[in-house]
């Protein structure tokens, strides 16, 4: 018998009692791994990130993917085996709340949400700066002057999320066929780009795996540890995790989505980022902080056809939005729905079943992450101050899955505990963490000068904030509950 424990708290039972549900076995295998793996960006992370990571530990960049992938890929099997026994649209904050107690569920809860509204900040910027790429593109191609210019990238960043608004708000079945048909076409560019890179390095004798190795990165450890932030953005692997309420079989779909996609976008990035280093040159450098550093390395490789990068990397940026929008929304959802955040941000459209008043924050909240401090400080500031303060949001969420695995197998379902799969396999995961946090979060960013103390201060500010938030709802329910009340175990059903 499991002793697992459920809230029996007058919001939650008001919550039931609702009927707000999600759209039920809307999502299969495929479309979970597909809206996984586009989250996961396979073109989109190399085309936005290879800059700020060379930046910071040279050609030294498949080194820091095989670490992150090895990070992810632990924590992925914590994901699939909590997925596995409780799938819900709340995710992380559902399990940790049952496991560790609704304060602390709901701080991570927080915690993750955030997590994802930072994420949401990246695509929007890519997308401008591939559209401005594809216009100086056609300027040079057909003879012609098109304005290339902070406009034309705040129109593409804006039509981007007019676009994507159109997708998301029609619900989780649009979405997810908009997610996979955009993750074909990218796959399709970013592999036949690779493998002209590699042909393109052996002709002119620069082929070698040594940015698989620590020697080719800058400043050693040092660099990893300031790339490995960005690294970890690209193996992000979870958005399949708050869908679990609208997928057929979300006990058995979810585990084998995570962990797969984990472990196959994971090795294509090695190669991947092998490919790019492989070409990149000293000169390689774009005049603009709105264009993308990536585009003179592909000039090198397919000269005019280059335009075909741009247009797979605008698409890929949609792609990548969709999923974190779904995700993000899903989880706002699950918390509104139990009380603990305001109802009327979980409400959902009668039709298209899906959160429409949390999607309004979610772009709110995009837009004002995104243009304005793109405009003011440029790229490299808005995407180093962004990624320093989304490696605690990540490393927090993660650390939590392994740390929720190992107590709810041991105490809540002995039975079907394992040493490794619930027990040695999370607690390296959180050791790892552990040392990522302190690297990255404590010294990385601290020796970042003005821009990383703001990101830690950020960081904490909100961290505060969540914290004394949670405790508030905490208290609130406990003074609403009758009492004498006690959680009722839930018979096991295995």
């Amino acid at each position: 018998m499991s002793n697992y424990p459920e809230s029996n708290s007058p919001l939650s039972q008001q919550a039931s009692s609702d009927g707000e549900k999600l759209q039920s076995n809307a999502l299969g295998l495929l479309s979970m791994a597909a809206l996984t793996a586009a989250y996961m960006g396979p073109a989109l992370s190399i085309y936005a990130l290879f800059g700020p990571m060379s930046e910071k530990v040279g050609s030294g960049t498949a080194f820091v993917m095989l670490i992150a992938m090895g990070i992810t890929l632990l924590s992925a099997i914590s994901f699939g085996m909590l997925a596995k026994e409780m799938p819900s649209a709340g995710g992380v904050y559902a399990w940790s709340s049952k496991t560790l107690g609704e304060s602390a569920g709901l701080w991570v809860g927080l915690t993750t949400i955030i997590y994802f509204a930072i994420s949401l900040i990246f695509p929007p910027i890519i997308f401008g700066q591939y559209l401005n790429e594809l216009l100086q593109q056609c300027n040079e191609i057909l003879s012609i002057h098109l304005p290339v210019n902070e406009w034309t990238w705040l129109l593409g960043a804006v039509g981007m999320m007019l676009v994507a608004a159109l997708v998301v708000y029609r619900g989780i079945v649009v979405s997810s066929h908009m997610a996979a048909t955009l993750l074909v076409i990218e796959i399709a560019v970013i592999v036949a780009l690779a493998i002209t890179m590699v042909v393109f390095a052996v002709r002119h004798g620069t082929f070698t795996l040594k940015p698989m190795t620590l020697a080719a990165c800058k400043d050693g450890w040092r660099g990893v540890a300031q790339a490995l932030p960005f690294a970890l953005m690209c193996m992000v692997c979870d958005a399949a995790v708050p869908a679990a309420e609208e997928t057929r079989n979300a006990k058995w779909t979810i585990p084998i989505a995570v962990v797969l996609t984990c472990l196959i976008v994971g090795l294509w990035y090695v190669c991947g980022f092998t490919a790019f280093s492989m070409v990149q040159l000293p000169g390689d450098a774009v005049d603009s902080s709105i264009q993308n550093p990536v585009a003179p390395m592909v000039d090198h490789t397919w000269g005019k056809f280059k335009f075909l990068v741009s247009i797979t990397a605008m698409t890929a940026s949609l792609g990548a939005f969709i999923p974190i929008m779904i995700g993000s929304s899903r989880m706002i959802f699950a918390m509104a729905r139990e009380g603990k955040l305001p109802r009327w941000i979980g409400k959902l459209h009668g039709k298209y079943r899906s959160p429409w008043n949390a999607l309004h924050v979610l772009f709110i909240f995009t837009i004002l992450g995104s243009i304005p401090p793109m405009l003011l400080y440029g790229w490299d500031d808005t995407a180093n101050w962004w990624g320093g303060a989304l490696g605690w949001y990540i490393a927090v969420v993660y650390l939590t899955a392994n740390l929720v695995n190992i107590i709810y197998y041991a105490r809540f379902a002995r039975q079907r505990f394992n040493p490794i799969l619930n027990a040695l396999i999370p607690g390296i995961a959180i050791l790892v963490q552990l040392a990522f946090i302190w690297k990255t979060v404590v010294v990385a960013l601290w020796q970042d000068g003005a821009r990383g103390k703001s990101a830690q201060g950020f960081i904490a500010l909100v961290g505060l904030i969540s914290l004394i938030y949670a405790i508030s709802v905490r208290s609130r329910v406990d003074r609403s509950e009758p009492k004498g009340f006690e959680a009722l175990p839930i018979p096991d059903k295995s």
